[in-house]
C-alpha cells in the first residue's frame, strides 16, 4: 500500500508571468498601456452608473407603476454620477489591492516607492488628480521614469505586475524599474 500523498505546500494555484512579459515585470508601464486600462475602467464606470439608473427606474415602477414615467436625469448629474463613481472605485481598488479592472487586465497595479500598496488618502488623491486632471497622465510621454504627474507628485508608480497579492505576502511587488 502506497503512503498518502502530501498536501501541497505554499499556493495551491500560481499566476504564471506571461513569457513575453517575463522582461517587463516590475517595470514601470507607458502611456498606452495606461491609457488602455483607463478606457477600460471608464466602461466600468459608465456601466455602473447605467446599473444605478436601472434600479431608480425600476423602484419607481414598483412604488408607481399608474404614473411610472422615464425621467430625464439630465447630462450634468449623469457626469457627476460617473465622475464620482469613476472617482470612488479606482480609490477603493488602489488601495486595497492596488489595481483596477482595467490595471487587472492589462497586468499593471499601483504601487508606492517601496512597491507596496498605497495609503487610502494617497489612493483618494491620487484617484481625485486621475479623473478630474486626467492630462496628468500624459507626463508619462516626458518623462524618462514613466510617471505620470500623479506619480510625480504622490510617490507613486504603475508597474506591470502579473503577481497575485497573495503570492507577494504584501511585500513589494516587484523590482521598480
Amino acid at each position: 500500500m502506497a503512503p498518502p500523498a502530501q498536501p501541497p505546500r505554499g499556493p495551491i494555484a500560481r499566476i504564471a508571468v506571461p513569457r513575453g512579459a517575463q522582461s517587463v515585470q516590475g517595470h514601470r508601464a507607458g502611456i498606452v498601456t495606461r491609457l488602455l486600462a483607463a478606457l477600460v475602467d471608464a466602461v466600468v464606470a459608465v456601466l455602473v452608473v447605467a446599473a444605478g439608473y436601472a434600479a431608480a427606474l425600476g423602484a419607481a415602477f414598483v412604488v408607481g407603476p399608474r404614473s411610472f414615467t422615464f425621467p430625464d436625469p439630465g447630462f450634468g448629474l449623469l457626469l457627476a454620477s460617473f465622475l464620482g463613481v469613476l472617482t470612488c472605485y479606482l480609490a477603493l481598488a488602489w488601495a486595497t489591492t492596488g489595481r483596477s479592472y482595467g490595471g487587472r487586465l492589462l497586468g499593471l497595479r499601483v504601487v508606492d516607492s517601496r512597491g507596496r500598496r498605497l495609503h487610502v488618502l494617497v489612493a483618494v488623491a491620487r484617484a481625485l488628480l486621475c479623473v478630474f486632471v486626467p492630462v496628468v497622465i500624459f507626463w508619462v510621454l516626458v518623462s524618462r521614469e514613466n510617471r505620470s504627474g500623479a506619480d510625480v507628485l504622490l510617490g507613486s508608480s504603475v508597474v506591470y505586475d502579473w503577481t497575485a497579492a497573495s503570492e507577494r505576502d504584501d511585500g513589494p511587488a516587484a523590482r521598480i524599474g
